[in-house]
């Protein structure tokens, strides 16, 4: 009946198998067993008890894993990046300004972000394989009185984690909202929201949560939410913090329908939430340096060169690492991939084409995992010289 009108015929789509590579990327880590079988719960309907009850329980876990007594928290759906344009559109409006402390591309796709709206953006930038001062930070926002300070606390491209305690402190002395990216650092090293005086803070799951991607756990201090009820600019409607507090019920008297949320990933949340929360912070942040250390340990065995210099400054859940000369980056990633099954990256943005990034958090951080890493890159070093000669 139809065929004379169809011009594009069906696509032969095969079964695509592989075997589930080692992912020690700095991000997707591989997933909990539980959080796996978690994406297999049925669909359910967003406006049914079982899927409410699913959003209180996340709710709960997000308090806990951010450190935060603050009331508006909830997950976005959406990755990371759904995370960052949430925080910043709610809080800045156009012509107001964000200060952006950069040392990484995530600080780099903030100002991407912020300037597609019309705020006024200001950078601070400083080398990539180091981190801010807390007193040079306070020069900064001294001297422009932003709205905003967005700053990153693990940078999955450089390698680093910023000292943040402090910070809040010295951004609320002259008016400034603290917004804070936790996506690579969060359950791998310590994060207090409240205790720091962060504003707004943003995770996914895909990193040491040791989820999928797609849904972006936030939260925002008293302050924050002073400044979303009284903003005179109009917030994207996806990113609506007003609405979206009202689907997940965020004061006790809401059910409200916002939009479909996908209920395998919202399961999954849960179940992450739930993993950490079984383990403890406490627990997680121990296992997470005790395995970075047991790396670092089998590093200084080989011929490579720390990307980040000071150890103080060096992400637990994410290690940078200085081929010597002679190697290509992207040779060594496309033979520990074909020749052990293992996923690692080279750098991105600042650190294109200069260092290697090796994720070993979440699930993936254990001894045994850090070994076959550094093993594989034993057998990379050997094995590729060898064959450039």
């Amino acid at each position: 009946m139809y065929s004379s009108k169809m011009s594009i015929p069906p696509p032969k789509i095969l079964d695509l198998e592989f075997k589930e590579p080692l992912l020690c990327g700095p991000g997707p880590c591989n997933m909990w067993p539980s959080v796996r079988q978690a994406l297999t719960k049925p669909v359910v309907s967003p406006l049914c008890e079982e899927f409410f009850k699913a959003l209180d329980d996340i709710r709960a876990g997000i308090k806990y894993v951010f450190q935060t007594k603050s009331n508006l928290v909830l997950a976005i759906s959406g990755s990371g990046h759904s995370g960052m344009e949430t925080l910043i559109t709610n809080l800045v409006g156009p012509k107001e300004t964000l200060l952006i402390a950069t040392r990484g591309i995530w600080d780099e796709r903030a100002y991407n972000v912020a300037n597609r709206y019309g705020i006024k953006t200001i950078v601070y930038r400083i080398p990539y394989n180091t981190t801010f001062t807390l007193e040079e930070l306070e020069k900064q926002v001294e001297l422009y009185r932003p709205t905003a300070l967005f700053i990153t606390h693990g940078d999955s491209s450089t390698g680093t984690v910023q000292k943040l305690e402090g910070l809040g402190d010295i951004c609320h002395k002259y008016g400034t909202l603290l917004l804070v990216d936790t996506v690579v650092s969060l359950g791998g090293v310590p994060f207090f929201m409240d205790a720091w005086g962060v504003d707004a803070v943003y995770t996914s799951t895909q990193k040491a949560l040791s989820g999928p991607a797609g849904i972006s756990p936030v939260a925002f201090s008293a302050r924050a939410e002073e400044k979303i009820n009284n903003k005179k600019h109009k917030t994207p409607f996806y990113f609506d913090i007003n609405l979206l507090a009202q689907q997940w019920n965020c004061y006790g008297n809401t059910r409200s329908y916002h939009h479909t949320m996908s209920p395998p990933l919202v399961w999954a949340l849960r179940q992450c939430l739930r993993e950490l929360s079984m383990e403890t912070l406490e627990k997680s942040w121990e296992r997470h340096a005790k395995v970075s250390r047991h790396f670092y340990e089998r590093l200084q065995r080989l011929p490579l060169e720390f990307l980040v210099p000071n150890p103080e400054y060096r992400l637990a859940t994410v290690t940078t690492l200085v081929l010597p000369n002679g190697y290509n980056y992207n040779d060594v990633v496309k033979y520990l991939r074909e020749k052990h099954n293992i996923i690692i990256f080279p750098g991105l943005g600042p650190t294109a084409g200069k260092s290697l990034r090796i994720g070993i958090m979440g699930v993936n951080s254990t001894e045994a995992v850090a070994d076959a890493v550094a093993d594989a890159l034993v057998d990379a070093l050997q094995m590729l010289i060898k064959s450039s000669l």
